[in-house]
């Protein structure tokens, strides 16, 4: 399991480095975010959609996580745990390694990003996520392993 969990927390870190830098490259960020790197209050409806598509895009990873990393006997407590563990590995590299350090200390120009984002309105963003961010991540932890359960339930 340890080693899955590596894997994946790789896998995962990659990918939240890529997705970064096309949100920001691309400037699809500006969608679902203000200047200072916040979530908008009001979300046109591109940002709604980028924002589930965003949410299916991490749910798919934990299930493929699952499906790689239990057998079928493993317990729903235990899917939920080990996702947990998994999400919460990425949840402190994308606050601390990404938020903090890239986006708000470092900001490549390649990036684009906003002036009025910097480490402050970052601060601010990680507090968000370690505060009104648990309650979608809770949820997608406990959705993603009922999925595992189901699936290798039917298999």
């Amino acid at each position: 399991m340890i080693i899955n969990l590596l894997i994946f927390f790789i896998i995962g870190c990659v990918s939240l480095l890529l997705l970064t830098f096309i949100v920001y490259r691309t400037g699809m960020v500006h969608k679902t975010r203000d200047s200072s790197g916040q979530l908008k209050n009001k979300q046109s409806i591109t940002g709604i959609i980028i924002i589930a598509a965003v949410a299916v895009l991490i749910m798919s990873f934990f299930v493929l996580f699952g499906m790689f990393s239990f057998k079928k006997h493993s317990g729903f407590p235990e899917k939920v745990l080990w996702i947990s563990i998994l999400m919460s590995a990425l949840v402190l590299f994308d606050s601390f390694f990404i938020d903090l350090l890239v986006i708000g200390t470092i900001k490549p120009s390649f990036l684009h990003i906003p002036i009025e984002t910097n480490l402050k309105t970052m601060k601010e963003h990680v507090k968000k996520t370690f505060t009104f961010g648990l309650t979608i991540i809770v949820p997608i932890i406990i959705i993603s392993a009922g999925i595992v359960q189901i699936i290798q339930v039917i298999i």
